[in-house]
Order: structure tokens, then sequence, then C-alpha cells
């Protein structure tokens, strides 16, 4: 850990020490947000409206005590580990002599060793099946959302290493979206990638983008002009449904979709965050004017899903609960679109002590889940809080360890987009 006057960036330093040393001690064996909708009794009541809101509200407001009550066991998720290796990675970055690519490694071999063979290409899903209205995916499924965050995990470590076997990764991931994934066409926007192999029908703006960054930035790597072509029309169709305000849905709705309307309706905290990552990360690769001022924008609408003093609100629509991953994304999102919105940093900052101090116990470090005004859900999940949180602080270091102005001095800037010459 470098030494630092900045009280943020060491704060930052301590968070992500306490961190790593939760995983060391606990490992990202652990819950998960979602294991106990396997349960056929849990899945059985995520078809009708009003028996999910009372088995959800159970298990938010007893998350440990409803898990053992149906023997729902721990699992190891692949998600959790590409972003714990992520994390190490831009923590390499910083501090290249303190084993953090070794500890990078040790989580890139885990994905590799525990991919899905029985399809071609690499791919990952949830070790628990998942099921909502009109949908039904099993476990070990190849998921977009998976797939796509370890693959973003594989592109840093070839970046940095330039090793073959990470070039391997990268094309057999590519091979998996381009060759093995379903997609939509959705005519004349574009097309949508699926959000998995099977059983999940949801044209989701996150999952779609995601995709598609990794084929754009995979484009160059593997020196292949196709996977761009082919990821096009996705970032077309996602980037194009944005609102007036800023602000993307959560998905793409159609006459007689099978899936519940509020999912294309709700415009939630963490999304949007993706969202705008993976446009920032196309852009890069393909910078346009359209996709600036759509980033831009966006951000700007991002920013009005926190109060003041950086405390992330669940959607547009409602301020409660806050939920942890939305706090990680607080600080992930805007840290690395500080890169062309300087002014993004104050968000970074703000969130972050926020999150500091009001979602993790004080005395043990444990993350809590989801606060609501007179109750927090207390439990720590390795994927859903703690390898995001780990993954959002290690980018804010990456962008900010070397800051020695004090955040306050920068909340006067406006929200304006400002290249940074390399």
């Amino acid at each position: 850990m470098r030494e630092t006057n900045n009280p943020d960036v060491a704060l930052a330093w301590e968070w992500i020490e306490e961190l790593h040393n939760w995983v060391e001690e606990n490992s990202l064996l652990g819950y998960d947000r979602f294991d106990i909708k396997e349960h056929s009794i849990i899945r059985f009541t995520q078809t009708i409206p009003p028996l999910r809101k009372i088995t959800s509200g159970i298990t938010e407001f007893f998350p440990v005590l409803s898990r053992k009550l149906f023997c729902i066991k721990f699992t190891e998720n692949p998600k959790a580990y590409a972003l714990t290796a992520a994390g190490y990675l831009r923590l390499h970055q910083i501090e290249p002599d303190q084993g953090h690519l070794e500890k990078a490694q040790y989580y890139l071999q885990w994905l590799k060793a525990h991919r899905i063979n029985s399809v071609d290409g690499w791919s990952w899903g949830y070790p628990f099946s998942y099921t909502g209205k009109g949908l039904h995916v099993p476990a070990n499924t190849p998921v977009s959302v998976v797939t796509a965050i370890a693959g973003q995990a594989f592109l840093l470590a070839y970046q940095l290493t330039q090793e073959e076997q990470y070039y391997e990764a990268i094309s057999e991931i590519a091979k998996y979206f381009t060759e093995v994934l379903p997609r939509w066409e959705i005519k004349p926007e574009g097309l949508f990638f699926a959000y998995a192999l099977e059983g999940d029908p949801r044209k989701v703006h996150n999952a779609n983008l995601l995709v598609a960054e990794f084929l754009y930035r995979a484009s160059i790597v593997l020196n292949d002009i196709k996977y761009r072509e082919i990821a096009e029309p996705a970032v077309q169709l996602s980037a194009s449904a944005q609102k007036e305000n800023g602000a993307w849905t959560y998905g793409y709705g159609e006459e007689n979709d099978p899936s519940e309307k509020s999912l294309y309706e709700i415009v939630d905290n963490h999304h949007t965050g993706f969202v705008l990552r993976s446009l920032y990360e196309i852009y890069k690769v393909a910078p346009s004017e359209t996709l600036k001022e759509r980033i831009l924008k966006g951000f700007q609408f991002y920013t009005t899903l926190f109060s003041e003093i950086g405390q992330p609100y669940f959607s547009n629509a409602k301020k409660s609960p806050t939920d942890i991953h939305a706090c990680a994304e607080g600080i992930l999102c805007p840290s690395v679109l500080s890169e062309v919105i300087p002014a993004a940093h104050v968000l970074a900052v703000f969130v972050l002590r926020w999150s500091w101090y009001y979602m993790r116990d004080h005395k043990t470090g444990e993350l809590y889940y989801r606060r609501y005004p007179f109750f927090t859900s207390k439990i720590t999940f390795p994927r859903w809080g703690v390898a995001w949180m780990f993954r959002a602080i290690s980018e804010y270091l990456y962008h900010f360890h070397e800051v020695k102005e004090r955040v306050e001095r920068l909340r006067l800037q406006t929200i304006r987009w400002i290249e940074i010459k390399e």
C-alpha cells in the first residue's frame, strides 16, 4: 500500500486491504443473492407476483435463517472469481512487485478449470438455476453477463502479460459469443445477444452491451474485424434505446413478450452504470460523436440516481433500498468515465465515503447487502457484494491513487467531456 496524504485514497487503500483479508479468511465460497430462488417453493412463487413479494420479503429480512431453513448450500460463483481477478490485475498495475499478478492468475486459472465444457467455446454461468415469469435457466447454463465479465478479466490479463493462454481464452470466448450464443434480430433497430444459452427470453441492454463490448475489444486483440461487425447492430440497438432524459430501461420489450412488463420499465441504478461502462469501452475502440453524446447524456442522468452525499438510490422511481451492488457500481462506473468526464471523480469519491460508513460493519468489515430506512440486511454475499466492491475500489485506486487534491475542490466542475491525450 502506498503512502498518501489524500484521505479518500487512504480510505480506499484501507478498504481494499480489508476486503483482501476477508477473502483470504473466508474465500469466495458462500451464499448468493439468487441461490435461494433455486428452491422449489421459492421458484414456484416467482411466477405469482403477490407470493413473490411475500417470499422476497422473508428472504430479505431473514437472509441467513431462510437459507438455513431451505438447506441452501454455499456455492462458488465464476463472476466473483472474474471480478476478483480483474481487481488484482488493476492493483498489479499500481504495485507490480506486491504479488497481485500471482493472485489474479490463481483466479483466472480457476475460471479456466471451471468453464462449461458442454458447448463450443468458453463460457460460464451461475451454479444455481434462476426462475421468473416466462423464464427458467438451469444451473451451469452459460450466461452472457458472467461470460463477458470473465472475458474482461482475460482481456486485461493479456494486455498486461501478452501470455498465449489469455489470448486463447479471448479467442474461445469470442467463439462462444459468435458461434453458439443465440441472438435475435430486431428490425430495423439491430440485434440482441441472448441473456443465456437457453431458458431466458429477456432482451436486456446491459447483457447485450457486455457481449458487444467484449467482441469490440476482442476484435483488436485477435486482429479480426468480423467480431466487431457482428456486434455493431447490438450496439446500435441498445445505444439508440436511450430515453430523452438520458436513461436506459433495464430491458427491451416487444408485444406479447412473456417476461414481466416491469423489466422493460424500470431504470435501476447499477444496470445504468453497466450500460455506460460498456458504451465507453466500445467508444474507445470505435469513437463517434453520437456515442460520445449518448454517454455524456447518460452520465448526467446517472448522477440523479444518487443523493448529494453519495447514497445510491435503487432506481429512478424509488430511493430505497440501497443495494451494495449499486454502491460498488457507483464507484466503478465514474472511476472509469473519469478518463473523459473529470467531474465523475466527485461521484466516485462521494459514493466511496457513503458506502464505507453505511454499508459495512465497522468492527468486522462485513459488507451489508441492502439498507432500508428502518432495517439493514446484513448478510455478506461474496459475489454480489465483496467481489464487486473489490473490483470497484481497485479501479478507483488505479485512476486516483496519485491524486493529492481533495475532491471538494473539484465539485465546481461541470459535467463535460475532456479527452485525455496519452
